[in-house]
């Protein structure tokens, strides 16, 4: 269950601090400050790499997304980074892997080559590569948030604004400025009609998409907020940063609904998982998603909460130093159902990704 998670795979990601992390099905993606994506294989503790992408940004990655393609094996990745530009990137069945994978005896002296070789990472099992480059922000990118409909994409920067972007073709479908200072977080509802922003003033703004013009504000952070989601119900917006609480606002009273003191320091990430209805085990109130919130923070653990009385399940603890994010896997209903399918990925400073169940 929740409650029992332990720690049940290490890698080392990368030669500087994985910043970023995110999941699709059961594929994990990582960035660095290295600028450098990889995929993980999230079925295995060993978390086995399924491709790479050096040099993807000029400068470190802060935020990604990912999400599955419409009605077929391929996957996009979108890519946030203080290089002033988000990337979008297709991510492929690699076929010629798939034919070579009986005999790869005399691969083993290959290494060296897939590293440096950025365009054909051949002997991956995925080939990652890019599809767009958005610019348009005028200072660092922090987050990046694909739309439910995965159509669009969403941006924040420390220019202030969060930007819409069209996937199919790369353009920029919408420009909105009403932080007045940086912007950070983002949230995608479930249903695709609003999207929340945060910024370094402790608001949390909360946007009507369809016009573009914003549907409610939250007030009540002390210091920046860094991170926010909204919970798979859709009533409930989760909020965090540097004060290092937790505050869960509802969206139909448009006020704060509590305020949990999660970390003694920033909190980097919240993700709420997406349960696969088989959610008894912890809920027992029929919610059948959003089973539990889970929390990542520079304080070096990560906690999970329950959402139904928001009290602390579990911290996990095994990152040295901060942890700079964290995502829940196999938990579209992909994987065996219910507690015991559940894993949590986490990226640190320390260059680490681990695997948790």
């Amino acid at each position: 269950s929740i409650r029992s998670m332990a720690l049940e795979g290490s890698q080392y990601g990368d030669a500087r601090p994985l910043s970023a992390v995110c999941t699709s099905g059961n594929i994990v993606a990582t960035g660095g400050w290295s600028g450098t994506i990889q995929l993980w294989d999230g079925k295995k503790d060993t978390l086995d790499v399924l491709g790479r992408k050096g040099m993807a940004h000029e400068d470190r990655i802060m935020g990604m997304d990912m999400m599955k393609c419409r009605g077929d094996e391929d996957h996009m990745v979108a890519t946030a980074s203080i290089d002033l530009s988000a990337k979008l990137w297709h991510v492929r069945r690699n076929e010629d892997v798939l034919m070579e994978e009986d005999d790869d005896d005399d691969d083993n002296d290959d290494d060296t080559t897939t590293i440096t070789n950025n365009t054909k990472n051949t002997n991956t099992p995925y080939t990652i590569s890019e599809a767009h480059h958005l610019k348009g922000h005028k200072a660092r990118l922090c987050s990046v948030a694909f739309h439910p409909m995965k159509q669009h994409v969403v941006t924040t920067s420390f220019d202030h604004t969060w930007r819409l972007w069209d996937v199919e073709t790369g353009s920029q479908l919408l420009l909105q400025d009403g932080h007045v200072k940086e912007t950070y977080g983002v949230g995608m509802h479930p249903d695709g009609s609003l999207c929340s922003t945060t910024d370094f003033g402790g608001v949390v703004q909360v946007w009507d998409l369809r016009s573009g013009k914003s549907a409610c504000h939250f007030l009540g952070h002390a210091k920046r907020v860094i991170s926010s989601e909204f919970s798979p119900n859709g009533f409930q917006l989760a909020t965090a940063g540097d004060d290092g609480t937790i505050k869960i606002w509802d969206l139909r009273r448009r006020k704060q609904f509590a305020s949990i003191p999660a970390h003694t320091k920033l909190i980097t990430q919240l993700r709420f998982a997406q349960g696969s209805g088989d959610a008894s085990e912890f809920t027992g109130n029929g919610q059948q998603n959003g089973e539990f919130l889970v929390s990542s923070s520079f304080d070096g653990t990560v906690k999970t909460w329950s959402t139904r009385d928001w009290k602390m399940l579990s911290t996990l603890r095994g990152h040295e130093g901060k942890v700079m994010g964290v995502d829940v896997l196999g938990s579209s209903g992909e994987s065996s159902g219910g507690g015991g399918g559940v894993r949590i990925v986490t990226s640190g400073y320390d260059k680490t990704l681990k695997l948790w169940k």
